[in-house]
């Protein structure tokens, strides 16, 4: 068994931390730092981002192995971000335009997860989209690997995210801003039956320091945040991504799952690092 983690929109990010007079340049993504965290919990997890090249979507980046994550391969192109991070205080993100990605790209980045996943893998999707995609090609992608016995999980927004919904994908993943731009609705009671496709296991809505909302099995259930001091937020929903990953890969009951993932994410956004492996300790 792997986890896969598909980062369709990466991102090379400039952080500006105010007080610290230091820039902080790194590769970003979420599919990128669920996979960093899952390593550093043990599991085997391998990062991919689209490998652009000199022609859109040929191929892609592979990971390096257990422990470590890559940054950016030979020919890869990305966006470019800005971070401003005040201590206590709302992030601030800019962006450049979305990464396109020609049909022929599509068509050969979906034959490549066609081939390479297993049964018994998981497929994880982060974040936004390049743009280009043939209408249904993630729904269309996301039914196919399940037919294989892969598990999907997707993390999105927007129109990537209702495919998901409509391919009836294991897992469905968003903050509460995504879930209302996604369903036009207003509030996690209202989104979350809009946000679960037929087939689909569990549905989970963080929503900040209130903790996170989930849908799982036809059960309503809460999982409220420890109280902490916001050092940094980016990440934090990454580490609740992991966390879920990890709760079902080992098997644990739903409640501790949730209860460990809104823990996870509140350290995350604590302490501003990825959470040691002693955290998931009940």
């Amino acid at each position: 068994m792997k986890v896969w983690c598909f980062t369709p929109n990466p991102v090379r990010e400039r952080k500006f931390v105010v007080g610290s007079g230091q820039v902080e340049v790194s590769a970003g993504g979420k599919g990128r730092n669920v996979a960093r965290q899952l390593c550093l919990w043990g599991v085997p997890a391998i990062s991919k981002v689209i490998d652009l090249g000199s022609d859109s979507g040929t191929g892609l980046v592979p990971g390096v192995g257990p422990g470590a994550v890559p940054g950016v391969g030979p020919g890869t192109m990305e966006r470019w971000g800005w971070a401003w991070v005040s201590e206590g205080e709302e992030r601030i993100d800019f962006f450049t335009e979305d990464l396109k990605v020609r049909a022929r790209g599509w068509a050969r980045i979906g034959n490549y997860w066609r081939r390479v996943l297993r049964k018994g893998d998981w497929w994880v999707v982060g974040g936004s989209s390049a743009e280009g995609w043939p209408r249904g090609w993630w729904r269309g992608l996301i039914q196919d690997l399940q037919k294989k016995g892969v598990s999907v999980l997707v993390d999105s927004r927007g129109a990537l995210l209702r495919e998901a919904v409509q391919a009836g994908a294991d897992w469905v993943k968003c903050n509460l801003n995504e879930a209302e731009v996604t369903t036009g609705k207003q509030g996690a009671d209202h989104c979350l039956p809009n946000l679960r496709g037929d087939g689909t296991t569990g549905v989970v809505v963080t929503m900040g320091e209130e903790g996170l909302v989930a849908e799982v099995n036809g059960c309503r259930l809460l999982a409220r945040a420890p109280r902490v001091k916001v050092k940094d937020p980016t990440g934090a929903g990454d580490a609740v991504t992991a966390a879920i990953i990890y709760g079902e890969i080992r098997g644990w009951t739903t409640e501790r799952t949730l209860r460990m993932a809104a823990r996870v994410g509140a350290w995350r956004v604590s302490h501003g690092t990825d959470v040691p492996r002693v955290c998931l300790k009940d």
